[in-house]
């Protein structure tokens, strides 16, 4: 064989190796997020959806959460040599989508065209698409979660009084578990 078709195997090689890799699964994130959510869904319920604790539990609690997310995903990229500045460009621009089109919404509480409960349910909804939507395009076990979000939305809608607590456990539960299926599926993997 020549030294260019040696070359162009091995390039070929690399490539189909480098496209078939999985995302590193990392489950400290998703049980991150579960903490997150099991505290802050129920928090609602609490004080109530115009409450300023839960905008500042959230103004907090959600760019400290996704600053924790990308320092956990760097670590476990850089361990498994999958350090992928595209990929991590794609989720954070992914889920600052989520935020911007949630504050956006916050124009229809400012213009009284949405209650501080129904914008409580749009931020659960458009959660849930973007999941959802994470799960289809950046990492399946996400798609679960998007799917349990949706069914939390509607909790919000006909259970009005613990719709969000409800809503917060089966997510924390469904983030725990897709933690759990993810490092039983890389064990699996590694054996």
């Amino acid at each position: 064989m020549t030294d260019a078709a040696s070359i162009k195997d091995d390039l070929a090689y690399v490539r189909a190796a480098a496209e078939g890799a999985q995302p590193t699964h990392v489950p400290a994130i998703y049980l991150l997020w579960a903490a997150i959510c099991v505290v802050g869904f129920p928090l609602v319920d609490i004080v109530g959806p115009g409450s300023a604790w839960v905008g500042i539990y959230w103004t907090v609690a959600g760019p400290l959460g996704g600053l924790l997310t990308w320092r956990l995903a760097v670590q476990a990229g850089r361990r498994a040599g999958q350090a992928d500045r595209r990929a991590g460009k794609r989720w954070m621009g992914h889920f600052l989508a989520f935020f911007g089109t949630g504050v956006l919404g916050m124009g229809l509480i400012a213009s009284g065209q949405l209650t501080w409960t129904g914008v409580s349910s749009l931020w659960i909804l458009l959660l849930a698409l973007t999941y959802f939507l994470a799960g289809l395009h950046l990492e399946r076990r996400l798609m679960p979660v998007g799917v349990v979000l949706a069914a939390g939305y509607l909790f919000t809608l006909y259970l009005p009084e613990y719709g969000a607590t409800t809503t917060g456990v089966t997510v924390a539960a469904t983030l725990a578990a897709q933690a759990w299926l993810g490092a039983q599926a890389a064990q699996r993997a590694a054996d």
